[in-house]
């Protein structure tokens, strides 16, 4: 499947599960808000009911004004009318039990002339009576003979949470909604990330073929001059041949060393041979070793080795391969002669190594990809840099390994500078 077909599905399915998700958004609201209305009916009614059983217990003939819901969670009724606070209490716990209605609640008398508070209780939303509740004292008129006349006000202090709870079905529907979105999200990702890896995985058959076909074309022209013309050839060009067939061989042996090494590590069997080693001692072989590179360019390596404890617990045939992967990438990627410093500073718990070129750099874009296995930045023609694409995800793996780690800083046109840290 094309990528351009993977984008269009996954666009069409992503905007399919966006419109799932605003569904269910607009029909959670609208659960919640007919849980409200009804929530806001039973209080009112069982309010009504209260305020006409205590307007005929105080011999009122006249009947109360309907019930107001002064805040969300607020609903007063206006009695003005001389009312018992245990009969209120008695009455309201009696109503709210009826209609199912056991949240906490808080209710208080009002004086109807100045909204002063007379009485407040609370109620714990249990079906125990008001015995088991706090109570507020009855403030009572300092003029003797004054009958004060109240008003009821009731308030939810746990209202929210009350409705939430009552839709506990849009919740498990909303649940199983988002562990599909969930569960396509990583289904998406993962498809994504094997088709990535198989072509990555293709580019790195394409370029171990071409990479061994060289060597092979030379070693087998060379052994045919050989077997045919052997007798025939002057010293010199005899020495030449042989040299050839020796360094195109170290060439694939060398490439399938590293391929092996990968797989190595793939496996997990990666066993490490840890030993005390000078890291000053292995970054000077180590650049040595690649010396006559730099020397058929006119490059030059320098060593500015200031750590002042060099000694490293490690693997120094692995640790080795990592550091001269590094520099093999630096030469490698400096189009001019190449510039490189390879330096070195105690740090907190190890030593940090950095090795500096000035080469064509890597923009932003691909340096999160660097590390993976068979990933090669894209420079347009996928041969004029030889390599696999596995020296970084093996510098990675052996860093990791040492509990170490390794970072990059790069900028396009301005060099690259790898930065390695290893425990002491």
């Amino acid at each position: 499947m094309s990528r351009q077909k993977i984008r269009v599905i996954l666009v069409l399915a992503s905007l399919a599960l966006v419109a799932l998700l605003g569904v269910q958004l607009v029909w959670l609201t609208k659960a919640y808000n007919v849980q409200e209305r009804e929530f806001n009916h039973s209080v009112q009614v069982a309010l009504t009911n209260v305020s006409d059983q205590l307007l005929g217990q105080a011999a009122q003939t006249k009947p109360a004004k309907p019930v107001q819901q002064i805040a969300s969670n607020f609903f007063v009724a206006e009695l003005n009318a001389p009312i018992d606070p245990a009969q209120a209490a008695a009455l309201l716990q009696a109503e709210m039990n009826r209609r199912n209605l056991q949240e906490p609640y808080e209710f208080g008398l009002y004086n109807s002339l100045d909204d002063t508070l007379m009485f407040g209780q609370y109620v714990s939303g249990s079906r125990k009576m008001a015995a088991e509740t706090e109570q507020r004292p009855v403030i009572r008129h300092e003029q003797e003979g004054a009958v004060p006349l109240y008003n009821l006000a009731v308030v939810f202090p746990s209202k929210t949470s009350f409705i939430l709870r009552e839709m506990e079905i849009w919740w498990y529907s909303s649940g199983a909604l988002l562990v599909v979105v969930l569960f396509f999200t990583y289904t998406m990702g993962q498809i994504l990330r094997e088709k990535r890896l198989a072509e990555l995985k293709t580019d790195f058959i394409n370029n171990l073929t071409h990479e061994l076909q060289t060597p092979i074309t030379n070693i087998g022209l060379a052994s045919e001059v050989l077997r045919k013309r052997a007798a025939d050839l002057p010293a010199d060009r005899l020495a030449r041949y042989h040299d050839l067939i020796y360094a195109e061989n170290e060439r694939l042996r060398a490439q399938v060393e590293r391929v092996l090494q990968m797989a190595t590590m793939e496996s997990r069997e990666l066993v490490l041979k840890k030993e005390t080693i000078d890291l000053h001692a292995l970054l000077q072989e180590t650049g040595q070793n690649l010396s006559p590179r730099l020397q058929q360019r006119t490059g030059h390596l320098r060593l500015n080795l200031q750590a002042t404890q060099p000694l490293v617990h490690a693997d120094s045939l692995h640790v080795a391969n990592a550091l001269y992967s590094l520099l093999d990438n630096a030469e490698k990627y400096s189009p001019q002669a190449p510039d490189i410093e390879v330096s070195t500073r105690n740090v907190e718990g190890g030593i940090l190594i950095s090795i500096r070129d000035k080469g064509i750099g890597i923009k932003q874009e691909f340096q999160k990809f660097l590390f993976d296995n068979f990933y090669r930045v894209p420079t347009g023609n996928v041969h004029n840099v030889k390599g696999f694409g596995l020296g970084l995800s093996y510098v990675k793996a052996i860093m990791e390994a040492h509990h170490g780690q390794v970072t990059v800083e790069s900028a396009e046109a301005q060099g690259t500078c790898f930065n390695l840290v290893l425990p002491t």
